[in-house]
């Protein structure tokens, strides 16, 4: 009786609350049933919020991929609707057990990637009602359950497949005092576009499945990540394994010690590879050789599938195939200007030319170097020489060898020079554009004459060698100041070979730092080591100046501190981390505010000076006086 009249006596939310929490009592014509519900699942459930582990997110984040793909320019435009961005706020999506896969915060920091917020972990909301009951639900101040949440306004709308299942949540998360008129209404159809555009995508997927199955070889879907997401019978069949096994696998799992890095690289190639697939099932994982064709299938947003197709092939074919395999396979990158100066390197290697490679210190011109002579067939050694780092007096001895007694402290019985090393291969001159202008004329008689003759010695010897030359330098400006051989330029320059900087082909950066972290784990027998989904965007948004050499030595100081498999922000270089969070600075910022600071910024280096403030960035010096007006504080 006594709990019938509190009941009564109940004129807003917050009694209403406060009397449930006291008594269990609901309040009648106060309490919504939704609300009521939920209430009653989460009475006396004091279980705190978690936020999942960084490598289980990135885990989430993979298997959820397309809906969050989907889900991103849809969250970004809700930004600009009913200026939502004018207060502190977040919009999320969640997946299926209600964990935060993606979300923008605006102000501050209100809600984690990775934090669970359904009604176990966060009680009563709006996303965790629309994740309990299935419906999109609107829940503000004293309607969550937890104090914590009361001044808060939460909206949750689930987001189905096709078959009617739930598979993630659109919330949103604002202060009470800043409630919108029309946001449910604006969240909800949000919601039903981001269905619409997954249901797209699953009947192009499904279609495509469909095309499969009446295909006679093997094939299977792959996404971008590498993971199988369908296959024909006739592909389980062959790998000796069944759906449950390998949907959800990656593809470099079912592939004979290919590590995933190469799989992107496989994505580049039109024509078709080969490579030896196993037998999932077996112990021995038997060795089978395939032919593998590759076609693309463009979904929205420019997400893409890849359908891979598998022809067994016979071993005498196979064994021709292995014997030589693609040498450029280990140049790892897939930004476009990479891949045609590789393209170019690959037809070049068939010829017998001579090669200059120029480029940043660090960006892989050894490699490249490598990678020509293996490709070129060429039956003779690698021989490298740096010109750089042996002192002139002793070049001449190295690159050409001496006879015995050529000058005291000769070894007895003479040396071969690097050149007679490399005959019938290729001769690696390291720093060229460091060789003495003495040395230079010796080179270039040998490379006319095609002959060498050893110091000390009488008798020239025919040799077979191709050049493979490299310098950090701009060897053209070096011949103009008069410290190269303008004929010696033209006699190495015959194939030219350009090599990006790090900071101009940043698109490669999580490919080349997942490659060399396998690498560096490999080389000390370590576990596989991942890093953090920070430290990925922190590496992209760096300039390399010392490129993928300094980019190698940042990840392996890094793995001496990842003693729990896990490399995080915190133990990458200081100077890596100083110049992010620059960047985050003006991230953050709006766009006119950082015009402003660039401008403050130029004009107090320039002590005021107006005209060459103009000239510096690139505008008139009326646009800059009238930029100047609009800035507070000049």
């Amino acid at each position: 009786m006594m709990n019938e009249q509190a009941s009564l006596l109940v004129q807003n939310m917050e009694q209403a609350w406060r009397l449930f929490v006291k008594e269990g009592v609901i309040a009648d014509n106060v309490v919504k049933p939704g609300i009521e519900r939920s209430w009653r699942r989460c009475y006396k459930q004091k279980k705190p919020g978690v936020t999942i582990s960084d490598r289980e997110l990135r885990q989430r984040q993979i298997k959820n991929r397309i809906l969050i793909d989907i889900s991103k320019p849809v969250i970004k435009d809700l930004m600009n609707i009913h200026n939502l961005h004018m207060h502190s706020f977040s919009i999320m999506l969640m997946d299926s057990d209600g964990v935060v896969n993606y979300r923008i915060n605006y102000g501050n920091e209100i809600v984690t990637l990775g934090h669970h917020c359904n009604e176990t972990h966060c009680g009563t909301s709006g996303p965790a009602l629309a994740l309990a009951e299935g419906v999109g639900t609107e829940v503000t101040g004293y309607e969550h359950i937890r104090p914590k949440a009361h001044h808060w306004h939460t909206i949750g709308v689930p987001i189905h497949d096709q078959s009617n299942r739930v598979v993630g949540v659109l919330a949103l998360l604002n202060t009470t005092g800043h409630c919108r008129p029309f946001t449910m209404q604006t969240i909800s159809l949000a919601a039903y576009l981001i269905e619409a555009r997954l249901l797209q995508q699953e009947l192009l997927m499904n279609v495509s499945s469909s095309i499969m199955d009446g295909m006679p070889q093997a094939a299977m879907l792959v996404n971008e990540e590498g993971t199988v997401v369908s296959a024909n019978k006739t592909c389980f069949h062959l790998f000796q394994t069944t759906p449950e096994n390998l949907i959800g696998n990656t593809l470099t799992n079912s592939l004979v010690s290919e590590p995933p890095y190469f799989f992107s690289t496989y994505l580049q190639q039109e024509s078709p590879f080969y490579l030896p697939i196993k037998n999932l099932a077996g112990r021995n994982n038997f060795k089978q050789m395939c032919r593998i064709d590759r076609s693309t299938i463009e979904l929205e947003h420019n997400n893409l599938l890849f359908m891979f197709t598998f022809k067994t092939m016979n071993q005498q074919m196979a064994n021709r195939l292995l014997e030589k395999p693609d040498a450029f396979a280990g140049l790892i990158g897939h930004n476009q200007d990479f891949l045609r100066v590789v393209d170019y390197a690959r037809k070049a290697a068939r010829l017998a030319s001579n090669v200059l490679i120029e480029g940043e210190s660090g960006t892989g011109k050894e490699l490249m170097a490598h990678a020509i002579h293996q490709q070129s067939g060429r039956k003779g050694r690698f021989i490298a020489i740096n010109c750089g780092a042996i002192p002139s007096e002793l070049l001449n001895s190295e690159l050409f060898g001496y006879e015995d007694g050529a000058f005291t402290g000769a070894r007895k019985g003479g040396n071969p020079g690097k050149i007679e090393l490399a005959h019938g291969g290729s001769l690696f001159l390291d720093e060229i554009g460091e060789m003495p202008l003495a040395m230079q004329v010796s080179l270039l008689r040998v490379l006319e004459d095609k002959t060498v003759t050893r110091i000390g010695g009488k008798d020239s010897r025919k040799y077979d060698v191709r050049i493979i030359a490299a310098t950090n330098r701009d060897l053209w400006q070096e011949v103009k100041r008069g410290n190269f051989r303008e004929d010696l330029f033209y006699r190495l320059n015959v194939v030219n070979i350009k090599l990006q900087p790090l900071r101009d082909r940043k698109d490669d950066i999580p490919l080349l730092a997942e490659h060399l972290l396998r690498k560096c784990c490999s080389q000390n027998q370590l576990e596989n080591v991942e890093f953090d989904h920070d430290v990925i965007d922190i590496l992209g948004d760096y300039d390399w100046p010392g490129n993928i050499r300094q980019l190698q030595n940042v990840i392996e100081s890094s793995l001496v501190l990842a003693t729990e498999g896990l490399i995080t922000t915190d133990m990458l270089p200081y100077y890596i981390i100083e110049r992010n969070t620059t960047v985050e600075k003006f991230r953050s910022a709006k766009l006119y505010e950082i015009e402003q600071a660039v401008i403050k910024e130029i004009l107090s280096r320039n002590n005021g000076n107006i005209s060459q403030s103009a000239r510096e960035l690139g505008i008139t010096r009326k646009t800059l006086y009238n930029k100047i007006k609009q800035i507070e504080g000049i």
